[in-house]
């Protein structure tokens, strides 16, 4: 019992500056991917005409790969592209706040706790904010490696821009998204089962968590949106009111809604608020004589 009231404490001193970083995570997120978007609008693209040009002519391989604009690209927009990546960066590390503090919130109250929820959301977004900078600053480094040369050939491009470091970067990345992704649906779903997070919340996180999986958007809406309303919702705007369940160390679940029988239709109330008054009864109509129990009388006399 000491320790669940320790844990309210932590959680009332922490719930201010974790809800302002998970406001700040949602914007730098989608501040960082919209900038780069942005300045990658730009990049020139290899066309399949391109591509097939050379055999056309007769010829194993171009003398001067079509990538290379692409490379000269990355050299001359090199500055805005690191910033965004650096922004982005800061943005997943304020992510594994919110992700940690809602996972320990979640497992005190949970009636399984598991501790795999709390791992991934506390290294998810670090593997994230480091590996893929580092993987976009080892392309921006090839490029520079590449086109210092004099040779503009398909093996001199893919040496450049390959290679076994940049494919273990690659897969610790992919490895983070993935840790990531699996952060949001299993806290979101959790959460909500504790009463941690309204339905609504709890449904868009996972579908949040999804969409890192699936990015049907170029740009992370829904998980910046996710944030900044999980952050809003610490910090009380609105004067709204938390769940229940972020002030007692147990588990408050939403209540299931009833299920209503077909054919049955509820009562109509009154506007206003007011209960319909009671039907009152018909009044019993007064018996009146019998006109077969004269008819019988008679027959006996």
């Amino acid at each position: 019992m000491a320790d669940a009231e320790r844990q309210l404490a932590v959680e009332g001193a922490q719930r201010t500056r974790v809800g302002a970083l998970a406001v700040l995570a949602g914007v730098l997120l989608f501040g960082g991917e919209l900038w780069a978007a942005v300045v990658e609008a730009k990049t020139p693209t290899v066309g399949l005409l391109q591509g097939v040009r050379p055999a056309l002519n007769g010829l194993a391989a171009a003398a001067v790969d079509p990538r290379t604009a692409q490379e000269h690209f990355l050299v001359h927009h090199q500055l805005p592209l690191i910033a965004s990546l650096v922004l982005g960066a800061v943005g997943w590390v304020a992510v594994s706040f919110p992700l940690r503090y809602l996972a320990a919130a979640e497992r005190l109250r949970s009636p399984a706790p598991s501790a795999i929820t709390g791992y991934l959301a506390q290294y998810g977004p670090w593997l994230v904010a480091l590996f893929v900078p580092a993987l976009e600053i080892s392309l921006i480094v090839g490029a520079h490696d590449y086109l210092s040369h004099s040779a503009r050939t398909a093996s001199a491009i893919t040496s450049a821009s390959g290679g076994g470091l940049r494919v273990a970067l690659q897969l610790i990345a992919t490895v983070g998204q993935l840790a990531v992704a699996a952060a949001f649906v299993l806290l979101s779903l959790r959460s909500m089962r504790v009463g941690l997070l309204t339905k609504m919340m709890g449904t868009v996180g996972i579908v949040a968590g999804v969409l890192f999986l699936i990015p049907l958007t170029p740009l992370p809406v829904v998980q910046a949106l996710w944030l900044i309303f999980f952050g809003a919702m610490l910090l009380q705007f609105g004067n709204r009111q938390m769940p229940e369940a972020w002030s007692v160390a147990e588990a408050r679940p939403w209540p299931a809604r009833e299920p209503v029988q077909r054919g049955a239709r509820p009562a109509r109330q009154p506007r206003g608020g007011a209960k319909a008054p009671p039907p009152v009864p018909e009044p019993a109509l007064p018996r009146g004589p019998n006109p077969n129990a004269s008819k019988k009388r008679r027959h006996r006399r």
